[in-house]
């Protein structure tokens, strides 16, 4: 082999991996990943609900949100709830409040229905809009 022909197999894997750099997808912000796992957890939530037949619900918590599931005497926790990141903040809004003080902000019916409501995560300038509409479907919007 000559010296320009152990040059050119060098550029050509240069090449190669400088494209390969480019391709790759970016890593997730704190806050986008945030944002996913929290649209994740109301996909689950409403699957949940359909499978057992029975309503869970979604309770916005100081640091975070938890989801509940109907009893026969009452909400009761499904499990403990998740902590949003520190300086991570999230707002709720909705149109209609389903219950009576003390139940879930977001209910998600055994039919598949749930009250459409939006939800703002806010952290070190970023607005990430995460909008739950009645038929369940669940959309991220970076603001």
């Amino acid at each position: 082999m000559t010296l320009v022909e152990v040059m050119a197999v060098l550029f050509i894997i240069g090449l190669t991996a400088g494209l390969v750099t480019l391709t790759l997808p970016e890593r997730p912000t704190e806050e986008q990943a945030s944002a996913q796992a929290f649209a994740r957890v109301l996909r689950e939530a409403q699957e949940h609900a359909i499978m057992a037949g029975q309503p869970v619900g979604l309770k916005l918590q100081d640091e975070g949100y938890a989801l509940f599931q109907w009893r026969r005497d009452g909400w009761r926790p499904q499990s403990g709830g998740v902590a949003l990141p520190r300086g991570m903040d999230i707002d709720f809004q909705t149109t209609e409040r389903v219950g009576p003080e003390g139940w879930p902000e977001i209910v998600f019916d055994p039919t598949g229905i749930v009250q459409p409501a939006e939800f703002q995560l806010r952290a070190r300038g970023v607005r990430i809009d995460i909008v739950l509409e009645e038929s369940g479907e669940v959309r991220l919007v970076e603001r």
